[in-house]
């Protein structure tokens, strides 16, 4: 009985989660950038805004990567971007996004060679 009273709860709240346009089985496009991470963040900022998307900070996750939205100018997120220091000098970048969307792919790769 006590797990079905858990149960509800559990389904109600299953249904508040906002994917956006990524869907539930993104892409992912990796890719490791030779500058600080900070250095990283601020230009895919700009290249974000010249691709007429911006990009918002989301969370820090547990491993100390950062996590933003990249969104549409109606708020929709496009992409999930997770920006994570691999070593000194490196920095990891990787884009989930929604699958057959050729747009965004190329705003993706776009954004990825002006921050290379």
């Amino acid at each position: 009985m006590n797990k079905l009273l858990l149960l509800f709860p559990f389904l109600w709240l299953g249904g508040c989660v906002d994917l956006g346009k990524i869907g539930t089985h993104p892409e992912v496009a990796s890719y490791y950038i030779d500058h600080p991470k900070s250095q990283v963040v601020d230009c895919l900022i700009y290249a974000s805004y010249r691709e007429r998307l911006s990009l918002e900070f989301d969370d820090t996750l547990p491993d100390g990567s950062e996590r933003y939205n990249l969104q549409q100018k109606d708020f929709i997120d496009v992409a999930w971007v997770e920006v994570s220091e691999f070593s000194g000098k490196q920095t990891s970048v990787e884009f989930y996004y929604a699958p057959h969307d050729p747009e965004l792919h190329k705003s993706i790769l776009f954004i990825a060679d002006q921050c290379k």
